[in-house]
């Protein structure tokens, strides 16, 4: 039969285990929906996006004994809308530039951390065949945009450089800065900001937009619908030379000869890029982010429609840099770890660690307290026997066999667990005391029966 204070390490025992047991129910059965932040209908962004709810959410459907996830692709106006989606926690992945997405972080905003690296976005600068003609001479060079344009015009230039919040208008700031304007007015230009890279390709073929430039994967499509009826330029070596000083993540980058038909481009193309990255909210929990970059990683050829994304996975390995942190949970995949635990235990987890030295001196005094307690509670049975003992005393009904009844009860607590030998012994000191006292009352009572009376 199991004894009353044996019951309470295992009753404590039992409530951490069903604790435990709940959390990981909820762990496992709560639908968790991550939402993708892309880009405009007819980007790049927009299409790697779709590419990438699909693959993620068919490949997690498939993995048992895990919590349900839902993969959600959300259209958004470019990267730096990607960073604020995530930074307000209403993304939890993203598309980014690297280095030029980049923000201040806000206060009471979510970390933003990289996962894993997709593919190279180049600035693809497409003119149309006919303004070679119109202009009266041949446009070979990013200079040859921007040296008297209106009067060989005798029209503003029409250019299309996309969203104030896309990649695309964020290097061309820095295009424009380099040729001391900030809005292209003064170079003759009339800038084109609304519409999708799509609708800018369609105005393109209908002689609506002179050049288009967009900085995308090579085999954008968008390109491509500009592909027939464009020619590429390229930048000259001195701009990608200074841009990419001040801005260390533009570097030089080449477009193919060929690469989208044999004349476009004719010959390969200098121009500036940087890398496109899939980033995460810093919220996601380690095990999410390691089960999306091992999801990628066993499909990546799946992910190579569209644009050009590299042939081996481990060169889409992000590496430690100052624009985004690497997340955790991609570090631990490309350290070849375990997949870290479910979120809801690895959040005690960290907060144990993080107040260990609490956690220690907690768990350290449960067997203090423990001994204490169970002190108390055998004190308890003998300070009731004690106070029988006493109350027989007192009524003058104690006697040999009251006081053997108590000292075997006493002996049969002991044998049972209940009382330890030091309260026995205090207890048989109690008695002796008492019978000790008992005795000589008895004693004194007696003298006083057989003392003979005063003569009157």
């Amino acid at each position: 039969m199991m004894i009353p204070w044996k019951i309470l390490p295992a009753l404590a025992a039992a409530v951490l285990a069903l604790g435990l047991a709940y959390g990981a129910y909820r762990s496992l059965t709560t639908t968790q929906i991550v939402h993708i932040a892309s880009g405009d209908q007819g980007g790049g962004y927009y299409e790697l996006g779709q590419k990438l709810e699909q693959i993620l959410h068919a490949d997690f459907e498939q993995q048992s004994l895990e919590a349900p996830i839902t993969f959600q692709h959300m259209d958004s106006r470019g990267p730096q809308e990607n960073l604020r989606l995530l930074a307000h926690r209403e993304a939890q992945l993203g598309l980014a530039l690297e280095g030029l997405s980049v923000k201040p972080k806000e206060a009471g905003s979510a970390d933003i951390r990289g996962l894993i690296k997709l593919s190279s976005s180049n600035l693809h600068i497409v003119v149309q065949q006919q303004l070679s003609q119109q202009m009266g001479k041949p446009i070979t060079k990013l200079s040859d945009l921007v040296e008297n344009v209106r009067q060989r015009l005798g029209r503003p230039l029409r250019v299309y450089m996309g969203s104030p919040h896309g990649s695309t208008h964020a290097v061309m700031s820095h295009l424009l800065t380099y040729y001391k304007t900030s809005t292209g007015t003064d170079l003759g230009w009339e800038v084109i900001e609304h519409g999708s890279y799509a609708e800018a390709a369609e105005e393109f073929l209908h002689d609506r937009i002179d050049v288009v430039y967009l900085l995308v994967a090579t085999g954008s499509p968008a390109v491509v619908t500009m592909s027939q009826h464009g020619i590429l330029v390229p930048l000259p070596e001195a701009v990608i030379d200074a841009i990419h000083m001040l801005h260390p993540a533009l570097s030089a980058q080449t477009i193919p000869a060929g690469v989208y038909n044999k004349d476009f481009p004719r010959t390969t193309i200098a121009t500036l890029g940087a890398e496109d990255i899939l980033v995460a909210n810093g919220e996601v929990s380690n095990r999410l982010a390691y089960r999306i970059v091992r999801t990628l990683a066993l499909h990546w050829p799946e992910l190579q429609t569209g644009v050009l994304l590299p042939e081996d996975f481990a060169k889409a390995q992000l590496s430690q840099n100052d624009y985004f942190p690497l997340h955790p949970g991609a570090v631990a995949y490309y350290q070849g770890e375990n997949v870290p635990l479910w979120p809801w235990f690895e959040n005690k987890i960290a907060v144990l660690i993080e107040h260990r030295d609490i956690a220690l001196s907690v768990l350290g005094g449960i067997p203090t307290v423990y001994t204490l307690f169970y002190a108390w509670y055998q004190r308890r049975r003998v300070t009731h026997l004690m106070a029988q003992i006493a109350a027989m005393r007192q009524q003058g009904e104690i006697d040999h066999a009251t006081i053997e009844n108590v000292r075997m009860h006493a002996i049969t607590l002991m044998a049972q667990g209940k009382l330890s030998r030091e309260s026995y012994a205090s207890l048989n000191e109690f008695i002796e005391a008492q019978v000790r006292h008992a005795s000589m009352t008895a004693d004194l009572s007696a003298k006083k029966e057989i003392s003979p009376s005063p003569a009157p």
